[in-house]
């Protein structure tokens, strides 16, 4: 389990470092509750633009939801400018007591634009995707 977490904090540092000469990257810690998310394959972040209208910011998809029923999940975050963020990341994983089927993740998500903002969120699977999140955050 150490010689797993070593691993990540070693991918993590990697994708620090390759962003610091990009401008406006930053790593912030996103925590979000999905509801179904056994059926959730990935979620796209949303960026309130200056028109006023929400646009596609990063891409994040979901490896294996396998682990998931051991506290963590593994993802993958693409920039919606087709750029790699954070690759082969492991989410931290909270089952709701009264509802199992509904899960808060807390993962590490690199902004692909300038600092600041406001957010919304979607999920996605085969089926097709959910409406924006009523819940912003900014960061």
């Amino acid at each position: 389990m150490h010689r797993r977490r070593s691993r990540r904090l070693a991918r993590l540092l990697a994708s620090v470092l390759l962003c610091l000469p990009l401008t406006g990257c930053g790593i912030v810690l996103l925590t979000i509750e999905i509801p179904d998310f056994d059926n959730v394959e990935g979620l796209w972040l949303w960026r309130l633009s200056a028109t006023g209208e929400y646009q596609r910011s990063g891409l994040i998809r979901f490896s294996s939801l396998a682990a998931a029923a051991q506290g963590e999940v593994d993802y993958r975050e693409t920039c919606a400018n087709g750029t790699s963020g954070i690759a082969n990341q492991a989410a931290i994983l909270q089952r709701a007591p009264d509802d199992p089927s509904t899960a808060t993740l807390s993962l590490h998500y690199l902004s692909c634009e300038q600092p600041g903002g406001i957010y919304r969120a979607t999920a996605f699977n085969t089926a097709g995707e959910s409406g924006l999140s009523a819940t912003t955050i900014s960061f």
